[in-house]
């Protein structure tokens, strides 16, 4: 027995059936925590303050909700301090966290992973002072795996980005930045720039990952795109973008502890696929080791 669990639950979640599984997750969960305490979230930012100001009364937090839910729990916990067990029982729409960690997107065998499972290390993203749980990004594709219809992606593959992203060509305006990192200073016009630490984002694999262990290596996988100045370099690059087993002179590709950006303007970042705030200097990094997941 671990002691006492907060069991927080976004009730909205799983189209609103987080809640329904609440007796459920109790009665699992207590096979490993004699206490569970359940706490039903009220609303965008409930859970972080709520985990801000609660993590170090409990020896585990277990979040049900989307990848929204979990950044907020993670960010939560790196703000309170504390480094209580971590658990996550996916309902959302996406779940890169859950798909790059081996979490199951069954809920009773996500509860039983927690209930049965070993403590894992894993690192934490951060984009200025606020954490993610799997990616930060800016620019033209930061929806384009969220939005592009499911049946769309099954059926095209890489093609159906290639065709969302095509269509955006006349609106799309180059984004003049500065990056530094390890002594290196660039400054270029992008259309896209993304820091992970993840396998997948928006369900997509970006990334030519050969094992679990850069999820707690202490470095973030940066992916910058490069301006295109017609529909043949657009195509170009989100091929490069899909295809991370070459090299395109289009897409910049990274594994570094921290980055800094210097925007000429303002720019708006997603993060964990929400809105992340407008920056004109930023920095992204990792925090090592930092969070102790159960699955």
């Amino acid at each position: 027995m671990d002691g006492k669990l907060l069991l927080i639950i976004n009730p909205v979640s799983g189209d609103g059936a987080a809640k329904n599984w609440a007796y459920d997750m109790i009665e699992i969960l207590s096979k490993r925590f004699p206490i569970v305490s359940v706490y039903l979230s009220r609303g965008v930012g409930d859970i972080k303050k709520t985990v801000a100001e609660r993590a170090a009364e409990y020896d585990a937090v277990v979040v049900t909700g989307g990848d929204g839910s979990l950044n907020e729990l993670l960010d939560g916990v790196v703000k309170s301090g504390a480094s209580p067990l971590l658990g996550y029982v996916p309902m959302g729409t996406i779940n890169d966290f859950a798909g790059s960690h081996g979490i199951s997107k069954n809920v009773k065998t996500a509860l039983r992973q927690i209930v049965h499972g070993d403590e894992h290390l894993y690192d934490v993203g951060t984009l200025g002072d606020r954490a993610f749980s799997y990616v930060a990004a800016f620019g033209a594709f930061t929806d384009v795996a969220y939005l592009t219809p499911q049946d769309m992606k099954s059926s095209l593959g890489k093609l159906a980005y290639i065709s969302e992203a095509t269509k955006r060509l006349p609106q799309l305006s180059p984004i003049k930045m500065t990056f530094e990192v390890d002594g290196r200073r660039e400054t270029d016009e992008f259309i896209y720039g993304m820091v992970s630490n993840s396998k997948t984002v928006g369900g997509i694999k970006f990334f030519d990952v050969k094992d679990d262990g850069f999820l707690s290596d202490g470095l973030i996988e940066v992916t910058l795109v490069r301006f295109p100045y017609n529909a043949a370099a657009l195509q170009e690059d989100v091929v490069g973008l899909l295809d991370p087993k070459k090299e395109y002179r289009g897409v910049i590709r990274l594994r570094v502890p921290n980055i800094k950006f210097e925007f000429e303007n303002g720019v708006s970042w997603t993060v964990d696929g929400e809105y992340g705030g407008d920056y004109k200097t930023v920095e992204a990094g990792v925090l090592h080791h930092r969070i102790r997941m159960i699955h």
